[in-house]
């Protein structure tokens, strides 16, 4: 008799049943959630304290200190209006028109402003003008291209608005910026020397990114400016950020050789 070379083996059927879902044990997620609460908590505190210790705004600010500057501040303003910093000109013009009223307690009477504006090409906004005179932000001159972003343009600008013999005892650059400028690097270097800065500032908004951007020249301060409301202030606590006119008014201090601080009674 002839036998199969093939050995069935007997199947064996079993009851599908689908596999249970993880879960935390219920200890785990306690912990996480009281951990959770703790940070927030800490958080809270830590906004609280920089509230009570730190300006939040100019209209809440003083400049404390004796004066270092024997003569006139001038500081100059350059503007990038490409169209990625749209978004924050409001912002911007509100801060300007908080550091006016600032400058009008704080400065002296002949420190004065200026403001370039610049994309592809630059445009004055503002020729050198006593803080104590101004009320409302500059506005944008007509004019100006927009295939590019270059800030040597407007440093040539401002630095040609300049009085024949302006007085200036210290000179500060503010350039308001996303950091995404274009700009042949030795001719930017060139220009800024050449314009005589004591400081220059790029002030650069929480949106674009707290890392340094390449196209700035080493020479250049970076410092940053964020939204305002709870969002900022928790940003503020773990980086330089603060509000725009809170950082005009740090750059205003750093020129003068004061500091900024709360004032509690604010503009009384």
């Amino acid at each position: 008799m002839l036998r199969s070379t093939i050995v069935r083996a007997p199947i064996t059927r079993s009851v599908f049943r689908p596999a249970q879902p993880r879960r935390f044990p219920p200890g785990l997620r306690r912990v996480l959630l009281w951990l959770l609460l703790a940070a927030l908590l800490v958080a809270l505190v830590l906004v609280a304290w920089d509230r009570a210790n730190n300006p939040q705004s100019l209209a809440e600010s003083a400049l404390a200190g004796p004066r270092k500057v024997n003569g006139a501040v001038c500081v100059e303003e350059a503007v990038d209006i490409s169209g990625s910093m749209g978004a924050f000109r409001e912002q911007r013009e509100a801060a300007e028109r908080a550091l006016f009223t600032f400058a009008q307690r704080e400065l002296h009477p002949d420190d004065r402003f200026s403001a370039a504006f610049f994309a592809g090409s630059a445009g004055l906004g503002l020729p050198p003008t006593p803080m104590s005179a101004l009320a409302s932000a500059p506005s944008v001159p007509p004019g100006i291209a927009f295939d590019g972003t270059r800030l040597a343009p407007a440093v040539r600008t401002l630095v040609q608005a300049r009085p024949a013999d302006d007085g200036c005892a210290a000179r500060a650059l503010i350039v308001i910026t996303d950091g995404e400028i274009f700009d042949n690097p030795q001719a930017l270097s060139d220009a800024l020397t050449s314009a005589g800065y004591t400081r220059v500032f790029a002030v650069i908004p929480t949106a674009a990114g707290f890392s340094r951007p390449d196209a700035l020249p080493e020479s250049i301060d970076v410092l940053h400016f964020h939204g305002g409301g709870l969002w900022g202030e928790v940003v503020s606590l773990f980086s330089d950020a603060q509000p725009l006119d809170v950082v005009f008014g740090e750059v205003l201090a750093e020129v003068t050789g004061q500091q900024l601080v709360q004032n509690r009674g604010g503009d009384s």
